[in-house]
């Protein structure tokens, strides 16, 4: 049974496609009106013989109203998450796609429309204040009546079929008086008609093709980002008066290379999301051994990327203040409190922490932390070999591996300062390892084969099992028994948040037999409540998968 949809909820989706709606829509009209005072000949003119045969009906203003009522009331009339989602994305992308035509082929309204002497005089002065004669082809008009008729077709769960009879016939009645009204109300052509019914038949195909949030997500922000640019280099260039006409041309040409480089940009994002493959991932979310981001990724994804590099920097604090009731230690440096993630062992002598890409202030920090909870770093005894794993998931952000060598010969340098007498006893002896197994954002950890992720988990076995590492059930947590001959610390990184990291950590602790397919989502739950790690993100069938392909106990 399907949950309810909160109204606050609905609100949050209404309010986003509005604002959408109303910032294009208000771009794309205001430039095409400019345009036409600079350059009418750019302006098309979309009348056709058939067009001065429609009588203008101006009481048909009514109907041209029902528009906006429709569309706010859609969004409380559908009844499942899903519907709302659909009808959302619907009619953003809507609106995004017909601004891009109204963009790449401006069209003005050409019949002259008489003002009526009656009460419906009101609507049609408001219609010339707030809605210019442009934004022709398509009309939105009609492409937001067939999706919002096509997305309420099934809201009403009825038994009687007179009812949901009724309600359909009110349904279709209301979309098509939407339609009729384009035309009758002298704002669109029978042409803009046409092309408002093939949008919408094209975002209705398109709507069920996506597979995902993160696909629309970024489908929106390259239209979007196009336009915006694309229109803003066009009012420079009209702003500056002292240059040539030839001038203006280079500067509006260069920002329409420019917006179209966002555009593939996120074009190109937007079909990694939609095709996952683990292959095209690693090539085209390239790193180097060092964990950082090659010059062909920055030129491929550099608008994605410096958004979410300065998303992370905002990140590293929220990461603390989401973890600050759960960490069980607080450490020192520079005077600021500093809290690292929770170091999880599997037995003595292998531990695993998952974390959001660390910060160069913290990173001594946690890493002073991590090795004090294993034990490694007690005075008492000289320091033994180390190593530290680093697993970076992460495709938006460089990688903390190097600040982590550099802060672990920081740790045994301050270590060997305890006293003169036990500086002879210690010995630096650490090294650090680095893979990179690249996963997208919130995109479900099942779109990886468990193939892969064995392959991964056994990259890191060839580096582990030397230790003689044998795995302990969760509850032995406490019991860690005996001083470390040798330690590993697998550190698990995504960008900012947990789900990525926590999630293969799970995996890895199902596949070193530590978790079991019963016990996952109570150590989730215990160990990381704040971890978004839901059965469509995490699904059993993945954990599944790697339980039947765990590797072998060592004897």
């Amino acid at each position: 049974m399907a949950h309810a949809v909160s109204n606050s909820v609905r609100v949050r989706y209404l309010a986003l496609t509005l604002a959408i709606f109303y910032l294009l829509y208000t771009l794309t009209n205001s430039y095409s009106a400019t345009l036409y005072e600079i350059a009418p000949s750019r302006v098309h003119n979309l009348a056709i013989t058939f067009d001065n045969a429609i009588p203008f009906i101006p009481v048909m203003i009514v109907p041209y109203s029902w528009s906006l009522l429709l569309f706010v009331a859609s969004f409380f009339m559908v009844r499942t998450m899903l519907q709302l989602v659909l009808l959302t994305r619907r009619l953003i992308v809507a609106t995004i796609m017909a601004c891009l035509i109204f963009y790449c082929y401006p069209a003005r309204f050409s019949l002259h429309r008489p003002m009526p002497d009656d009460w419906t005089q009101i609507g049609y002065q408001f219609l010339m204040v707030t809605d210019k004669p442009f934004n022709q082809l398509p009309s939105l008009h009609v492409s937001y009546a067939l999706l919002i008729g096509l997305s309420l077709w099934n809201v009403i769960d009825a038994n009687k079929i007179w009812l949901l009879s009724s309600y359909r016939l009110l349904l279709v009645s209301v979309c098509g008086f939407i339609i009729a009204s384009t035309v009758l109300t002298y704002q669109h052509h029978l042409l803009d008609v046409v092309g408002g019914i093939i949008l919408a038949g094209i975002v209705f195909q398109l709507s069920h093709l996506i597979r995902n949030t993160q696909v629309s997500q970024y489908l929106v922000l390259g239209m979007m980002g196009f336009l915006l640019i694309a229109i803003a280099g066009f009012y420079i260039s009209t702003m500056i008066i002292m240059t040539t006409l030839a001038e203006r041309s280079v500067i509006e040409n260069l920002s329409i290379v420019i917006a179209l480089y966002w555009l593939v940009s996120f074009m190109t994002l937007a079909w990694a999301h939609q095709q996952p493959n683990a292959a095209l991932d690693n090539n085209g979310f390239q790193k180097n051994s060092r964990g950082e981001l090659a010059l062909s990724t920055w030129i491929k994804f550099a608008p994605m990327l410096l958004i979410y590099n300065g998303i992370s920097l905002i990140g590293q604090r929220y990461f603390k203040a989401r973890l600050k009731t759960k960490l069980k230690t607080k450490l020192k440096k520079n005077n600021a409190q500093v809290t690292a993630p929770i170091l999880y062992p599997i037995n003595h002598s292998l531990f695993i922490v998952a974390s959001p890409r660390l910060a160069q202030a913290n990173v001594e920090g946690y890493l002073t932390h991590w090795l004090s909870s294993s034990g490694l770093l007690a005075s008492a005894i000289p320091i033994v070999p180390y190593q530290i794993i680093v697993v970076d998931f992460a495709v938006e952000v460089s990688s903390h591996i190097n600040k982590l060598k550099v802060a672990s010969q920081c740790c045994s340098n301050n270590i060997s300062k305890a006293s003169s007498k036990a500086r002879a006893k210690f010995k630096f002896n650490g090294h650090c390892h680095y893979f990179y197994f690249p996963l997208l954002d919130l995109r479900s950890l099942s779109d990886v084969s468990p193939k892969d992720y064995i392959h991964l988990f056994q990259q890191l076995d060839a580096l582990t099992l030397s230790n003689d590492i044998q795995p302990t059930a969760v509850t032995d947590k406490n019991n860690i028994a005996g001083n470390p001959t040798d330690i590993t610390l697998i550190n698990f990184h995504c960008v900012m948040g947990l789900s990525r990291s926590v999630g293969v950590q799970v995996l890895y602790l199902v596949y070193c037999g530590t978790l079991t397919t019963d016990s996952y989502r109570a150590w989730i739950a215990h160990y990381y409540p704040h971890a978004r790690l839901a059965e469509g993100y995490l699904p059993a069938s993945l954990v599944l998968a790697i339980a039947n392909d765990k590797r072998n106990p060592i004897h």
